[in-house]
C-alpha cells in the first residue's frame, strides 16, 4: 500500500500547485468583481459559463471523459484516442455555431448580442481544454498540466485587472479576460507535450467507437451533474430575476475555496482509481482514502463556515453583501458532491457508466423538484437547500451500489455522523455570528470522531517520510 500512497501523495501535491495558486487568485479578484460589476452582468456572465458547461457533453458527446481511461488502457493507441476527441470537438463547433446563429436569428432570448459570440468562444476552448488536459494526464504530463493551470491563472487575473480597473470595460472585459487565459493555457499544453506529435488524420474507427460507447452513457450524467450545479441559476433567473440569480452566483466563491482542495484530491484519486483498483480492497487503501478524504472535507467546510461573515464583508460589496447566507448549504454541497466523485472514480475504472449516469439523472431529478418547490417559498436559500439535498442523493444512491465492485473497508456511520454535524452547524449559521461560539465546537467534535483515522495517517506518512530520507542518504 505504500507504493500507491506515494503515488497519490505526488499527484496531490503537484495538484496542489496546479489548483492553490489559481483559486487564491481567483478568490482575491472578488473584489473586483463586487466593486466593477452589477448583480445583472454577474448574472448574465455566469449564464454564458453554465450554458457552455451543458453544451459541452451534448455537442462532444462527452468524449473528454474518455480521453482519460482509453489513454490510461495500455492496449488503446493513444495517438487515435487524441485525434478522435480533436476530430469531434471540431464537429461539435460547428453544430455549435449552428444552432446558436439560428437562435440569434430568431431573436429567442432577450440578450445582448456579445451573449452568443463569447458563448461560442467559451463552449469551444473549454471543450478542448478538457480534451487536451485529460490527455496529458493520460500520458502522464501532470507537471505540464500543472504549469498550464498556472498560466491560466495568472493571465486571467492580469487581463482582469487590466480590463476591469483600467481600462473599464465591464463584462465584455471580464468575459475577455478569462477567453484569453484558457486560449494561452492550451497552447502551452500542445506545445510543451508535444501534442502534435499525436495528430493524425485518419483514425481507428473500432477505436472511435469503443469511445463513443464509453463516453455516450455519461452525457446524461454530466448533463445531470450540471443539473445539479447548475440548473438553479436559471429557475431563480426565471421565478425571480437575473439580479438576484446573480446575487446567488457570487455566493459560490467562498464553496469554491473548499471545491479547491476537492479537485486537488479528485484530479490525483482519478488517476489512482484506475490504477490501483482493487476489488476486495485488500491493502484498505481505498476505504482509508475515502475515510481520510470524507475527515478532511468536513473539516475544512466547518471551518469555513465559522469564518464565512467575515470572510463575505471583505469580498462582497454593494448589493453584493446579502451573499452569505446562502454560502453554508452550498459548502455542505461541495462536501457530498465530492465524496461522490470520489465514488465515481470507482466506477470509471470499472467502466461502468450507466451507473454513473443513473445516479446522478436520480439526484438531478430531485434537485429540479425541490427548486420548483423551495425557490417558491425561501427564493436563493431555497435553491441552496435544494443544491444540497441532490448531491446528497447521489452519494448515498453511489454508495448502495459501489458494493458490486469493491468491498470498501470504511466505517460508514461516522461519515455520516459527520454531515449530521454540519447539518446543525448549518442551522446555527443562519442566524450570522449569534451561535459562533457554539459552531466553533463543532471542528473539534469532528476531530474526536476521526481520532484513529488521524493516528493511522500519520503514521503512515511518518513511514513514507523516513523511506524517503533513508533513499535520500544512500
Amino acid at each position: 500500500m505504500k507504493d500507491k500512497v506515494k503515488y497519490l501523495s505526488k499527484n496531490v501535491l503537484l495538484f496542489t500547485l496546479s489548483n492553490f495558486v489559481p483559486k487564491v487568485l481567483a478568490f482575491f479578484l472578488i473584489p473586483i468583481y463586487t466593486s466593477c460589476l452589477s448583480t445583472t452582468d454577474y448574472g448574465l456572465a455566469d449564464l454564458i459559463t453554465t450554458t457552455a458547461s451543458l453544451f459541452i457533453p451534448i455537442l462532444t458527446l462527452d468524449i473528454q471523459d474518455a480521453v482519460l481511461r482509453f489513454t490510461m488502457d495500455d492496449k488503446k493507441d493513444a495517438k487515435g484516442v487524441f485525434s478522435i476527441s480533436l476530430k469531434i470537438n471540431s464537429i461539435g463547433l460547428a453544430v455549435a455555431v449552428f444552432i446558436l446563429f439560428i437562435i440569434y436569428c430568431l431573436n429567442i432570448f432577450d440578450v445582448p448580442g456579445y451573449f452568443y459570440s463569447f458563448l461560442i468562444f467559451n463552449y469551444f476552448l473549454n471543450a478542448l481544454f478538457n480534451s487536451v488536459n485529460l490527455f496529458c494526464r493520460g500520458i502522464d504530463r501532470v507537471k505540464t498540466v500543472v504549469t498550464a493551470s498556472i498560466i491560466n491563472s495568472v493571465l486571467t487575473l492580469s487581463c482582469n485587472i487590466l480590463f476591469l480597473v483600467t481600462f473599464k470595460l465591464g463584462i465584455i472585459g471580464y468575459l475577455l479576460a478569462n477567453i484569453l487565459g484558457i486560449f494561452a493555457s492550451i497552447i502551452y499544453m500542445f506545445f510543451s507535450a508535444h501534442l502534435y506529435k499525436y495528430m493524425r488524420w485518419k483514425t481507428d474507427k473500432k477505436l472511435k467507437w469503443e469511445m463513443i460507447q464509453y463516453s455516450f452513457p455519461l452525457i446524461f450524467s454530466v448533463v445531470a451533474w450540471w443539473v445539479n450545479s447548475a440548473s438553479d441559476r436559471y429557475i431563480l433567473t426565471w421565478m425571480c430575476g437575473v439580479s438576484i440569480s446573480g446575487l446567488y452566483a457570487i455566493s459560490y466563491k467562498i464553496p469554491n475555496l473548499l471545491s479547491m482542495f476537492q479537485n486537488i484530491f479528485a484530479q490525483a484519486w482519478s488517476i489512482s482509481a484506475i490504477k490501483d483498483y482493487d476489488k476486495n480492497d485488500s491493502d484498505g487503501f481505498v476505504g482509508r482514502t475515502y475515510t481520510f478524504m470524507n475527515f478532511s472535507m468536513c473539516a475544512l467546510c466547518s471551518v469555513i463556515m465559522i469564518f464565512n461573515v467575515f470572510i463575505s464583508k471583505i469580498l462582497y460589496a454593494g448589493d453584493f453583501g446579502e451573499a452569505w447566507k446562502f454560502v453554508p448549504p452550498l459548502l455542505l454541497s461541495v462536501v457530498f458532491n465530492a465524496m461522490a466523485l470520489f465514488i465515481g472514480s470507482i466506477f470509471t475504472a470499472v467502466k461502468d457508466t450507466k451507473t454513473l449516469s443513473f445516479t446522478t439523472i436520480f439526484g438531478a431529478v430531485i434537485n429540479i423538484i425541490l427548486n420548483f418547490i423551495l425557490i417558491h417559498h425561501f427564493g436563493a436559500y431555497g435553491a441552496a437547500i435544494a443544491t444540497l439535498v441532490g448531491y446528497f442523493i447521489v452519494l448515498v444512491s453511489r454508495n448502495i451500489m459501489l458494493k458490486k465492485y469493491i468491498h470498501m473497508k470504511t466505517d460508514m456511520v461516522i461519515n455520516y455522523f459527520a454531515y449530521v454535524l454540519l447539518l446543525i452547524q448549518i442551522i446555527l449559521a443562519y442566524s450570522a455570528n449569534k451561535y459562533l461560539f457554539l459552531q466553533i465546537i463543532i471542528p473539534f467534535f469532528l476531530f474526536f470522531v476521526y481520532r484513529k483515522v488521524l493516528r493511522e495517517l500519520i503514521s503512515t506518512l511518518k513511514k513514507i517520510f523516513t523511506s524517503l530520507i533513508h533513499k535520500s542518504k544512500i
